[in-house]
């Protein structure tokens, strides 16, 4: 009996040494984990402030070239130069007569004996040859048309080359293409006006007549880019006074219910219209009588922006998204006034330049003539002026903003601004 009390005192004495050695290494443990967790504390601190200076490092980099970009982009917007240097020539071969226009990054030659597309180096791209004693042109961004004025012909083109011809019954008046080579064509018919319209392979899609008497007679016609709708400005002679009538049609489902698909219309008293055109598929602007009237609409056209002019208009040309009008001068011959699609004057500057031509050719504005230029961005930035050792007759702008081709009597050359 004795025995078993000794040795319950002996296990009593193990289980107290045991709880001892397990309270200590407990003990040990947690402050292990003590320090473990200040390691770490220590290290996400410092691994925050070593992500923080990269990242800091990483902004000021970035801003840095942000600033050199827009330093440079300045820079460049604002560069002037006051000659130029030939970087290539090439001999001209077609006769004096003929005319030129741009189309997408080649250049149309057409006169009476046919067309033909050249790129900058003056190969042909393609050509086509016809009879035609006054061909018309009309071009819009991947497709270009021509006609014989007063004749019954007309040839539809892309960048590959003739896609259809179309024999009409009746004269030809103007024509307007639209950019998937929809074209549409005005024709004389007595007493009767017609429009019809045709695909790129030569098919009719649409006819339409306008009575002269009650409509008058169609000065200008112009149809969207994506061939839905045509404007059409009229002139009327009624009780000895002259009014102007707007005219939109709309060849879509929109216009299917209307007569002659006619969707909006405004006679303007007193007051000719001889220019109307649609700058894209949606934006349409007519100008005369003083007055820039601008329309946007996808199927119907409305009255947007209504600008007047306190100088006669002398010229306008435009592209999708600016219009540009000549006006008389004071100090100056003539004032240059941009306009955005909202009827917003972009900038407006004065120039004495007597000019042939002035046209949107890229991002920038050209006025020349035979012997003079005036190169300009689309702000009104002059960044070149300067004079030709030989008549020009055509001018227009290659990739990049310093570099152009000029087409001269004899050749043609490519010249790059320094």
């Amino acid at each position: 009996m004795m025995e078993g009390v000794i040795l319950q005192k002996i296990k009593h004495l193990r289980n107290l040494k045991r709880i001892k050695i397990m309270s200590t290494i407990e003990i040990f443990k947690s402050e292990q984990d003590t320090d473990t967790d200040a390691d770490m504390q220590e290290y996400k601190k410092n691994l925050f402030r070593h992500r923080l200076k990269n990242a800091c490092i990483g902004a000021g980099i970035f801003a840095a070239v942000v600033l050199c970009c827009v330093v440079f982009w300045i820079v460049l917007k604002n560069q002037s130069f006051d000659m130029y240097e030939v970087i290539r020539s090439f001999d001209r071969t077609d006769t004096m007569t003929t005319q030129y226009a741009e189309f997408k990054d080649y250049v149309l030659k057409y006169s009476r004996d046919g067309i033909s597309c050249v790129d900058s180096t003056n190969r042909a791209v393609w050509s086509q040859t016809y009879n035609m004693q006054n061909p018309i042109l009309h071009v819009c961004r991947n497709s270009a048309a021509v006609a014989e004025e007063s004749g019954t012909e007309a040839m539809i083109f892309d960048e590959t080359g003739l896609q259809g011809t179309i024999q009409t019954r009746l004269p030809i008046r103007q024509i307007a293409v639209s950019s998937q080579g929809v074209l549409a064509v005005l024709m004389e018919d007595g007493d009767v006006m017609r429009v019809n319209l045709y695909d790129k392979a030569g098919g009719e899609l649409v006819s339409s007549k306008f009575e002269l008497q009650d409509v008058g007679y169609p000065i200008r016609i112009s149809l969207s880019a994506d061939a839905t709708k045509l404007a059409v400005s009229f002139l009327q002679v009624r009780d000895g006074s002259i009014n102007s009538c707007l005219a939109f049609y709309n060849f879509s489902s929109v216009g299917e219910g209307k007569e002659d698909h006619l969707v909006a219309s405004k006679i303007i008293d007193g007051i000719v219209m001889p220019e109307v055109a649609y700058m894209d598929s949606t934006h349409c602007f007519a100008l005369g009588g003083g007055q820039l009237l601008i329309y946007e609409g996808s199927q119907i056209p409305e009255l947007t922006a209504e600008v007047e002019l306190e100088k006669e208009v002398l010229s306008v040309f435009h592209s999708e998204k600016l219009i540009g009008l000549v006006l008389e001068g004071e100090e100056e011959d003539y004032v240059l006034q941009v306009y955005d699609l909202q009827g917003h004057m972009q900038f407006g500057t004065e120039f004495s330049l007597d000019y042939q031509t002035l046209k949107f050719s890229g991002s920038q504005i050209l006025i020349y003539n035979e012997s003079e230029c005036i190169m300009m961005s689309s702000n009104g930035k002059i960044f070149y002026s300067g004079t030709f050792d030989e008549p020009v007759v055509n001018l227009y702008t290659m990739s990049g903003r310093r570099r152009y081709i000029v087409m001269h009597v004899s050749r043609t050359d490519q010249i790059r601004l320094k």
